[in-house]
Protein backbone atom coordinates (compact mmCIF):
# COMPACT_ATOMS: atom_id res chain seq x y z
CA UNK A 1 0.00 0.00 0.00
CA UNK A 2 1.05 3.44 -0.98
CA UNK A 3 1.73 5.86 1.81
CA UNK A 4 -1.08 8.18 0.87
CA UNK A 5 -3.71 5.20 0.19
CA UNK A 6 -2.41 4.45 3.98
CA UNK A 7 -2.82 7.74 5.35
CA UNK A 8 -6.27 7.90 3.53
CA UNK A 9 -7.28 4.41 5.16
CA UNK A 10 -6.11 6.10 8.46
CA UNK A 11 -8.20 9.25 7.92
CA UNK A 12 -11.56 7.25 7.18
CA UNK A 13 -10.73 4.86 10.32
CA UNK A 14 -10.48 7.76 12.21
CA UNK A 15 -13.65 9.17 10.57
CA UNK A 16 -15.25 5.85 11.47
CA UNK A 17 -14.61 6.01 15.25
CA UNK A 18 -15.63 9.80 15.30
CA UNK A 19 -19.07 9.12 14.25
CA UNK A 20 -21.45 9.49 16.92
CA UNK A 21 -24.37 6.89 17.60
CA UNK A 22 -27.34 8.36 15.78
CA UNK A 23 -29.88 7.44 18.40
CA UNK A 24 -27.40 9.53 21.21
CA UNK A 25 -27.77 11.97 18.62
CA UNK A 26 -31.51 11.57 18.78
CA UNK A 27 -31.77 11.79 22.30
CA UNK A 28 -29.96 15.10 22.41
CA UNK A 29 -32.43 16.61 19.90
CA UNK A 30 -35.56 15.98 22.14
CA UNK A 31 -36.68 19.07 24.00
CA UNK A 32 -37.92 19.48 27.27
CA UNK A 33 -40.73 22.19 26.31
CA UNK A 34 -44.07 21.54 26.52
CA UNK A 35 -47.42 22.10 29.18
CA UNK A 36 -46.26 22.10 32.82
CA UNK A 37 -47.76 19.19 34.42
CA UNK A 38 -49.73 18.99 37.95
CA UNK A 39 -49.31 16.05 39.65
CA UNK A 40 -49.58 13.20 42.38
CA UNK A 41 -46.72 12.22 44.28
CA UNK A 42 -45.26 9.55 47.42
CA UNK A 43 -42.28 10.50 49.04
CA UNK A 44 -40.77 7.88 51.55
CA UNK A 45 -36.90 8.65 53.43
CA UNK A 46 -35.53 7.33 56.45
CA UNK A 47 -38.33 8.99 58.86
CA UNK A 48 -41.42 9.66 56.84
CA UNK A 49 -43.79 8.38 54.48
CA UNK A 50 -45.78 11.02 52.63
CA UNK A 51 -48.41 11.49 49.89
CA UNK A 52 -49.48 14.95 48.00
CA UNK A 53 -50.38 17.00 44.94
CA UNK A 54 -47.82 19.25 43.32
CA UNK A 55 -49.16 22.36 41.45
CA UNK A 56 -46.14 23.93 40.23
CA UNK A 57 -47.90 26.73 38.50
CA UNK A 58 -48.81 28.38 42.00
CA UNK A 59 -46.83 30.70 44.20
CA UNK A 60 -43.78 29.40 46.19
CA UNK A 61 -45.27 28.38 49.14
CA UNK A 62 -48.75 27.06 47.68
CA UNK A 63 -47.17 24.58 45.51
CA UNK A 64 -47.40 21.22 47.90
CA UNK A 65 -50.32 19.91 49.11
CA UNK A 66 -49.79 17.32 51.77
CA UNK A 67 -52.76 14.68 51.54
CA UNK A 68 -50.63 12.18 54.38
CA UNK A 69 -49.56 12.23 57.52
CA UNK A 70 -51.83 14.99 58.70
CA UNK A 71 -49.73 17.95 59.93
CA UNK A 72 -49.74 17.43 63.83
CA UNK A 73 -47.63 14.85 62.65
CA UNK A 74 -44.82 16.75 61.00
CA UNK A 75 -41.76 17.12 62.41
CA UNK A 76 -39.42 20.38 62.66
CA UNK A 77 -37.02 18.42 60.07
CA UNK A 78 -40.40 17.65 57.71
CA UNK A 79 -41.55 20.95 57.33
CA UNK A 80 -38.08 22.33 56.33
CA UNK A 81 -37.71 20.04 53.81
CA UNK A 82 -41.17 20.56 52.71
CA UNK A 83 -40.73 24.26 52.58
CA UNK A 84 -37.17 23.27 50.16
CA UNK A 85 -39.06 20.96 48.31
CA UNK A 86 -41.57 23.29 47.41
CA UNK A 87 -39.11 26.35 46.83
CA UNK A 88 -37.73 24.02 44.31
CA UNK A 89 -40.99 22.91 42.09
CA UNK A 90 -40.86 24.09 38.91
CA UNK A 91 -42.62 21.56 36.67
CA UNK A 92 -39.12 19.89 35.33
CA UNK A 93 -39.85 16.63 35.88
CA UNK A 94 -38.48 15.19 32.49
CA UNK A 95 -36.48 12.79 32.17
CA UNK A 96 -34.34 14.19 28.79
CA UNK A 97 -32.53 16.77 31.34
CA UNK A 98 -30.73 13.13 32.17
CA UNK A 99 -29.44 13.55 28.54
CA UNK A 100 -26.01 16.26 29.86
CA UNK A 101 -24.82 13.58 31.74
CA UNK A 102 -24.54 11.04 28.77
CA UNK A 103 -21.21 11.22 26.77
CA UNK A 104 -21.16 10.55 23.41
CA UNK A 105 -19.00 8.07 24.09
CA UNK A 106 -21.29 5.31 25.56
CA UNK A 107 -21.28 1.82 24.61
CA UNK A 108 -24.50 -0.41 24.04
CA UNK A 109 -24.51 -3.54 26.29
CA UNK A 110 -28.39 -4.42 26.25
CA UNK A 111 -30.26 -4.56 23.29
CA UNK A 112 -33.82 -5.52 22.39
CA UNK A 113 -35.93 -4.33 18.94
CA UNK A 114 -37.75 -1.74 20.79
CA UNK A 115 -34.74 -0.28 23.02
CA UNK A 116 -30.89 0.01 24.11
CA UNK A 117 -29.05 0.20 27.41
CA UNK A 118 -26.04 1.73 27.18
CA UNK A 119 -22.85 2.39 29.53
CA UNK A 120 -21.12 5.00 30.43
CA UNK A 121 -19.16 7.25 33.13
CA UNK A 122 -20.99 10.19 33.71
CA UNK A 123 -20.32 13.78 32.34
CA UNK A 124 -20.32 16.25 35.67
CA UNK A 125 -22.36 19.04 36.30
CA UNK A 126 -21.05 22.41 34.77
CA UNK A 127 -21.06 23.69 38.08
CA UNK A 128 -19.52 20.83 39.90
CA UNK A 129 -16.68 21.36 42.14
CA UNK A 130 -12.83 18.86 41.45
CA UNK A 131 -14.21 16.25 44.47
CA UNK A 132 -17.09 16.01 42.81
CA UNK A 133 -15.72 15.62 39.19
CA UNK A 134 -13.61 13.06 41.09
CA UNK A 135 -16.02 10.98 42.45
CA UNK A 136 -17.99 11.29 39.12
CA UNK A 137 -14.64 9.31 37.40
CA UNK A 138 -15.62 6.16 39.82
CA UNK A 139 -19.34 6.11 39.06
CA UNK A 140 -20.91 3.61 36.12
CA UNK A 141 -23.62 5.03 34.52
CA UNK A 142 -26.60 3.26 32.63
CA UNK A 143 -29.35 4.72 30.11
CA UNK A 144 -32.11 3.20 28.02
CA UNK A 145 -33.36 4.39 25.10
CA UNK A 146 -36.82 4.34 23.05
CA UNK A 147 -35.69 3.10 19.86
CA UNK A 148 -38.30 4.65 18.17
CA UNK A 149 -37.83 8.57 19.25
CA UNK A 150 -34.84 8.40 21.45
CA UNK A 151 -36.56 9.00 24.26
CA UNK A 152 -34.94 8.09 28.34
CA UNK A 153 -37.00 5.33 29.47
CA UNK A 154 -34.47 4.94 32.89
CA UNK A 155 -31.25 5.80 34.36
CA UNK A 156 -29.07 4.88 36.75
CA UNK A 157 -25.74 5.90 38.09
CA UNK A 158 -24.11 3.98 41.19
CA UNK A 159 -20.61 3.63 42.51
CA UNK A 160 -19.61 -0.16 42.09
CA UNK A 161 -16.79 -0.31 44.98
CA UNK A 162 -16.65 2.27 47.90
CA UNK A 163 -14.73 5.16 47.11
CA UNK A 164 -12.51 7.45 49.68
CA UNK A 165 -12.99 11.29 48.47
CA UNK A 166 -10.96 12.63 51.43
CA UNK A 167 -8.69 10.88 54.02
CA UNK A 168 -11.81 10.98 56.42
CA UNK A 169 -14.87 10.42 54.52
CA UNK A 170 -15.52 7.08 53.06
CA UNK A 171 -18.78 6.53 50.51
CA UNK A 172 -19.25 2.81 50.87
CA UNK A 173 -22.62 3.01 48.71
CA UNK A 174 -24.13 5.46 45.92
CA UNK A 175 -27.33 4.82 43.78
CA UNK A 176 -29.73 6.65 41.94
CA UNK A 177 -32.12 5.58 39.92
CA UNK A 178 -35.22 6.90 37.93
CA UNK A 179 -37.61 5.52 35.86
CA UNK A 180 -39.72 7.29 32.94
CA UNK A 181 -43.49 7.06 31.50
CA UNK A 182 -44.90 8.79 28.62
CA UNK A 183 -46.71 12.13 29.21
CA UNK A 184 -49.57 12.87 27.28
CA UNK A 185 -47.64 15.11 24.75
CA UNK A 186 -45.24 12.11 24.38
CA UNK A 187 -42.42 13.11 26.79
CA UNK A 188 -41.02 10.87 28.90
CA UNK A 189 -41.05 12.14 32.68
CA UNK A 190 -39.64 10.42 35.71
CA UNK A 191 -42.14 8.41 37.44
CA UNK A 192 -40.12 7.16 39.82
CA UNK A 193 -36.85 8.27 41.48
CA UNK A 194 -34.98 6.72 44.03
CA UNK A 195 -31.80 7.74 45.97
CA UNK A 196 -29.68 6.21 48.27
CA UNK A 197 -25.85 6.86 49.89
CA UNK A 198 -23.82 5.25 52.58
CA UNK A 199 -20.54 5.83 54.60
CA UNK A 200 -18.55 7.87 56.93
CA UNK A 201 -17.26 11.24 57.73
CA UNK A 202 -15.31 12.07 60.72
CA UNK A 203 -15.45 8.46 62.25
CA UNK A 204 -19.06 8.96 61.82
CA UNK A 205 -21.20 6.84 60.12
CA UNK A 206 -23.83 7.97 57.86
CA UNK A 207 -26.96 6.86 55.42
CA UNK A 208 -29.70 8.37 53.69
CA UNK A 209 -32.42 6.69 51.42
CA UNK A 210 -34.99 8.67 49.24
CA UNK A 211 -37.56 7.80 47.04
CA UNK A 212 -40.42 9.75 45.06
CA UNK A 213 -43.08 8.06 42.99
CA UNK A 214 -45.49 10.27 40.69
CA UNK A 215 -48.63 8.25 41.05
CA UNK A 216 -50.89 10.67 38.81
CA UNK A 217 -49.92 12.58 36.17
CA UNK A 218 -52.98 15.39 36.48
CA UNK A 219 -54.25 17.97 34.14
CA UNK A 220 -51.99 20.25 32.87
CA UNK A 221 -51.64 23.94 34.99
CA UNK A 222 -49.42 25.94 32.40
Amino acid sequence: MSRNLFSLAVCLGSSHLAVADPLLQTMRSLSTDGPIYAYEMEYQDNEITATGRIDPSQPEGRRIQVLSPSEETWSDEFRVGLAEMDAETDGDIWCADFAEMVPDNAAVILETDSKATYAFTPVPEADADGTERKMMKKIKGEVTLDKTDGAITAFRMRLPEPYKPAFVVKISEFDMSATCSRAPDGRTYIEAFSFAIDGSAMMQSFNETMSRKITKLLDPVG
